[in-house]
């Protein structure tokens, strides 16, 4: 930058570099989205289309900065956790408040007519705000996401309750709202299964557990930021979004467990008796798994194996070479952003899938 009489200006700049060796997490929300969605004629209480388009959105986000490791999102919000190591942009705050909230504000500008396809634009622009929180250690940053799943079951749970007394039961708003006050989960569940003959543990996980974006491995041929749905009910809908098939029954069930929710268990306004796949239902396998499953025979089978090697070395020699046996669905494996509606309340998610997430990193060379 050329030198001039008026560069004193910059030293009225603050230095807002954020602590080192705590993890940064970046939340935005929409600004006055109730009015936008009003404008937009979203569905109630939730609309396929705009989920999709944030999730959509969030995965930009990721796809642009690698050091984001975890996303949360549900309804007009969505959290991304950054590395606890991350120097991205020196960790000055606002650029990274600021990237973050543009990046995923642009995505969901430019893959609107994608999700929105009778409309090919908003019909004005749509706008979120960002902060950023900083979490010294392991235990605040798995609180805050159980904290925002919850507030995910408490609010999608009112709001269900609610549009169904006034589109199916023809209640006005202030009443629908009168009738559930002072009422709990228990109340309501009873209410919509009782008057409306909805199970609400059976709605779409989406609905009821948000969406959570992890780096993953998936098949080598798929585009490594494809968002890949857990359950046809959560297909993008995305003319531009690829998917990738679902595996066998059988190799999925062998390397992973469905069980009891874990969040009906923790949160109070959370319906009870609520079971639904814990954080491991996914419907493809990583090559660790598949690595996994097939080390428990080693040490049964490795002598017979070394012989299995010899004589297919020996037929190779004498023979043309040995038969191969067909290779594991989906044996090369790369990084890629995939999406999921699981459980992050409790340590079976932090233990399983989410392992690698606030796993100790290796101590990078600090910049001066």
């Amino acid at each position: 930058m050329a030198k001039s009489k008026y560069e004193y200006v910059k030293e009225f700049e603050t230095d807002d570099r954020m602590l080192r060796n705590v993890y940064v997490l970046v939340r935005i929300d929409g600004k006055g989205f109730h009015k936008f969605s009003q404008t937009h004629d979203f569905a109630k209480p939730n609309d396929v289309r705009g989920i999709n388009l944030m999730n959509h959105a969030a995965r930009c986000v990721m796809h642009e900065l690698d050091d984001i490791v975890l996303a949360f999102g549900e309804s007009d919000e969505y959290s991304f956790l950054f590395r606890k190591s991350t120097d991205l942009y020196q960790r000055r705050e606002a650029k990274i408040v600021s990237t973050v909230v543009s990046l995923f504000t642009s995505a969901y500008v430019y893959y609107w007519n994608d999700y929105f396809t009778d409309l090919k634009r908003p019909l004005y622009p749509p706008v979120f705000d960002g902060r950023a929180v900083l979490y010294p250690s392991e235990v605040e940053v798995k609180d805050y996401f159980a904290w925002r799943q919850a507030d995910t079951h408490i609010n999608n749970l009112f709001n269900t309750s609610f549009w169904a007394l006034v589109e199916e039961g023809g209640l006005t708003p202030k009443a629908a709202e009168a009738r559930l006050c002072g009422t709990d989960s228990k109340d309501k569940n009873e209410m919509l299964f009782t008057e409306f003959n909805t199970n609400y543990s059976k709605l779409p996980a989406m609905y009821r557990k948000g969406s959570v974006l992890l780096r993953e491995q998936i098949p080598k041929d798929a585009d490594k930021d494809a968002i890949i749905p857990t359950l046809p009910e959560t297909l993008p809908g995305s003319k531009s979004a690829k998917v990738v098939p679902v595996l066998d029954t059988a190799i999925t069930e062998s390397g992973l467990q469905s069980g009891p929710d874990p969040i009906s268990e923790s949160v109070s306004e959370v319906p009870s008796g609520q079971s639904s796949p814990i954080a491991v239902d996914s419907p493809f396998v990583s090559q660790e798994m598949i690595m996994q499953e097939g080390s428990s025979t080693i040490s049964s089978e490795g002598k017979k194996r070394s012989i299995d090697a010899n004589e297919a070395e020996r037929q190779d020699g004498e023979e043309g070479p040995a038969a191969k046996k067909e290779a594991p669905a989906f044996k090369r494996m790369k990084k890629g952003v995939v999406i999921d509606h699981i459980d992050i309340i409790g340590e079976k998610f932090w233990t399983g899938r989410g392992a690698y997430i606030l796993a100790p990193e290796k101590k990078k060379k600090l910049r001066p």
